[in-house]
C-alpha cells in the first residue's frame, strides 16, 4: 500500500513539474502571437524547419532565397506565380511580390509541410511572406545584435521590419487571400 502510494505521489509530482515547464514555454510562446503583441501585422503563422532547408529549397529552385520577401502561390493549381501572374491576380500586390523569375515545381501538399501552414478549405490563392523571427520588445530582428555591428546593417533590418508591418497592412484589404508570415529559423543560418 505504502508503495502504492509512493508512486502515485511520485508520478503526481513528475505531471506537475513536467507541466508546469510546459506551461511557462507555452505561455512565452503565446506572448509571442498575442493579438496585442501583434496588433499590427496579424499574420498567421507558419515556419521552415531550418534555415539551410529554406536556403536550399530556393537553390533547388534555380533562385536565391531572400528573407522579406512575398509570394503568391495557387492552392487549386499547385502552381507558384510569377511576378506577372501575381500582379494580374491582385495588382496591389506589385510591391509585395518578389519580381524574380522561378520555375518552382511543387505540389500543394509539399508546400503546406514545407512552411507548417493550414490552409482555409476553398482558398485559391494565399501570400507567403518569408521573414526571420522579431523580438516584439526590441522591434528588431532576434539575432540582429549579435550579426550586425554595422550601423548601416542595423538601420536596413529596422527598415525591412518596417517594410514587413505596412505590407501587413496591405494585406489586410484581401479577405480572400489567407497570408501567412513564414519564420526562418536561426537554426542552420551561417553568418556571411
Amino acid at each position: 500500500m505504502i508503495k502504492h502510494l509512493l508512486k502515485l505521489a511520485f508520478t503526481a509530482l513528475f505531471f506537475s513539474h513536467t507541466t508546469s515547464v510546459a506551461e511557462v514555454n507555452d505561455a512565452e510562446e503565446m506572448i509571442r502571437f498575442t493579438d496585442k503583441a501583434n496588433k499590427i501585422e496579424q499574420w498567421r503563422h507558419g515556419t521552415t524547419k531550418r534555415f539551410d532547408t529554406f536556403e536550399q529549397f530556393f537553390l533547388n529552385a534555380g533562385g536565391h532565397a531572400y528573407t522579406g520577401a512575398g509570394y503568391l502561390f495557387d492552392i487549386k493549381n499547385n502552381h507558384w506565380l510569377s511576378y506577372e501572374e501575381a500582379i494580374r491576380v491582385a495588382p496591389d500586390l506589385k510591391d509585395l511580390i518578389v519580381n524574380q523569375e522561378y520555375t518552382i515545381n511543387i505540389t500543394t501538399e509539399e508546400l503546406l509541410a514545407f512552411t507548417n501552414i493550414q490552409v482555409p478549405t476553398n482558398t485559391l490563392y494565399v501570400y507567403l511572406y518569408f521573414d526571420r523571427p522579431v523580438d516584439a520588445k526590441k522591434k528588431t530582428y532576434m539575432f540582429a545584435e549579435q550579426y550586425s555591428v554595422d550601423p548601416a546593417v542595423e538601420k536596413l533590418l529596422i527598415k525591412n521590419y518596417e517594410r514587413r508591418k505596412r505590407f501587413a497592412l496591405i494585406m489586410q484589404k484581401h479577405a480572400t487571400i489567407p497570408w501567412y508570415l513564414i519564420e526562418i529559423p536561426l537554426i542552420g543560418f551561417k553568418p556571411q
